[in-house]
């Protein structure tokens, strides 16, 4: 059966929403190696013989820190102004460490979280009036890596290699004017 178009067209009213338009939307991935030196409880290494050394990763906080900057790129076959956003980060990250104690039982025991600050700069259609979000993404491509570690007392200092996926999506809020009709909740049931 044909659809009659105008008919269907008749059951709408213009309407005007807000929503939020999407500028531009990637995916980054920051990768650190440092030394880190963590911190546990008081005590709770003492007479801990270290045999298994993780670590997990979260990005708490990633906010632009520095004025945008318009820069020129060819695009395909054409010239466009994008913008060098600068993103700063705040990661955390927590070690576990597994091992026996004096007694012979095997003990897990977990650092006080340590803060890793690091800038980079992204290239994103980031105009003036804009915002830019960035969350880390949740997979299994997240990794946190110990390689060499050594400890002193309730302090252990490990090389840590991190890798975090990120999506960077740059919104503006806008006011459109659509074909709609207002919902109606559905019968009680």
């Amino acid at each position: 059966m044909p659809i009659n178009l105008e008919q269907f067209a008749q059951q709408f009213d213009p309407e005007c929403i807000q929503v939020c338009k999407v500028y531009d939307w990637t995916t980054h991935v920051v990768q650190l190696a440092q030394d880190i030196t963590f911190t546990f409880p008081a005590g709770s290494l003492d007479g801990v013989t270290v045999s298994q050394v993780s670590c997990s990763v979260t990005l708490l906080e990633c906010g632009e820190d520095a004025p945008r900057r318009d820069i020129e790129c060819t695009v395909g076959n054409q010239i466009v102004t994008l913008q060098a956003v600068t993103l700063s980060k705040t990661i955390q990250v927590v070690l576990e460490v597994t091992g026996t104690n004096a007694t012979g039982a095997q003990v897990t025991v977990v650092s006080n979280p340590a803060l890793i600050t690091t800038s980079e700069e992204v290239i994103l259609c980031a105009p003036e009036g804009t915002t830019v979000c960035c969350n880390a993404v949740q997979n299994t491509f997240n990794t946190c890596r110990v390689g060499a570690f050594t400890q002193s007392g309730n302090s252990i200092t490990a090389n840590i290699s991190i890798r975090i996926c990120q999506s960077i999506v740059v919104t503006f809020e806008v006011i459109l004017e659509v074909a709609a009709r207002f919902c109606q909740p559905r019968p009680e049931i």
